[in-house]
């Protein structure tokens, strides 16, 4: 009797685990990581904007700093991915035939690990961020083009030059 509840036991707590587990890796997956590097691999530079839905400045930069310069990007053939974590609704509006939106559920801390990881196997020189929002401009050998060495900081002004 208490081997067989022993062992019910022990199969709850390795459901539980695997569950938890599988809620918190519901990052970027394998697919979407094959879309970013093709779309990175396709055009001469690829804007990637990642932030999430509880961080103020993101949303505040994607409106001043990011969407105005969307279309002028496109017309200029770079190609744009937009990361984002937080409810899909909140990226509707993004969404275009040329655009690679990427969204997750993900709690804002835990997309800030998988973004690290993700961009740190996809690209030559990403720098760790640790907060939002980041946005990367990068060419198709996956290079970084707007790290600023002296701040540390990733710049706009490259992504708006872009989008002239």
């Amino acid at each position: 009797m208490k081997t067989k509840l022993f062992f019910t036991l022990l199969s709850l707590v390795v459901l539980a685990t695997l569950c938890l587990s599988c809620s918190v890796q519901s990052g970027i997956s394998k697919y979407e990581k094959a879309q970013i590097q093709e779309v990175i691999e396709n055009h001469d530079k690829t804007l990637i904007y990642i932030w999430s839905e509880r961080c103020g400045a993101s949303k505040n930069m994607l409106e001043k700093n990011i969407k105005p310069y969307l279309v002028g990007l496109e017309k200029n053939n770079v190609g744009i991915i937009i990361i984002y974590y937080g409810k899909e609704e909140a990226v509707a509006d993004l969404k275009a035939d040329n655009r690679l939106i990427i969204s997750s559920n993900l709690p804002a801390a835990f997309g800030k690990m998988n973004a690290n990881r993700t961009m740190k196997k996809l690209l030559k020189d990403y720098k760790k961020f640790n907060g939002y929002p980041i946005p990367l401009l990068v060419d198709k050998d996956g290079v970084v083009l707007n790290r600023d060495e002296k701040s540390k900081y990733y710049s706009y002004l490259e992504i708006f030059q872009a989008a002239k």
